[in-house]
């Protein structure tokens, strides 16, 4: 399989997780790097702020412990696209 072919794969895998909310962070023919960022939702604050009381401290204490999502995809020569 040639690199066009797997860049193709590739782009086609990239637009997958882009629809999800993903950002492309780096990309080369055969390999991607990409990041959802984490979202605060006011909902959840709203609602451990009334369940609680207290309650918003516990949820922006979790939302600041909270990561990004990352992913990094990669395209073997056989065509199959490793995700880790």
């Amino acid at each position: 399989m040639n690199n066009d072919e797997r860049e193709n794969i590739l782009n086609q895998e990239i637009g997958k997780y882009i629809k999800r909310g993903f950002r492309v962070i780096s990309h080369t023919e055969t390999t991607a790097q990409l990041i959802k960022p984490k979202k605060f939702s006011l909902l959840w604050a709203f609602l451990w702020f009334l369940l609680l009381g207290i309650g918003l401290l516990v949820y922006v204490f979790y939302y600041v412990a909270k990561k990004d999502q990352a992913v990094y995809l990669e395209v073997d020569e056989a065509g199959k696209v490793k995700v880790t």
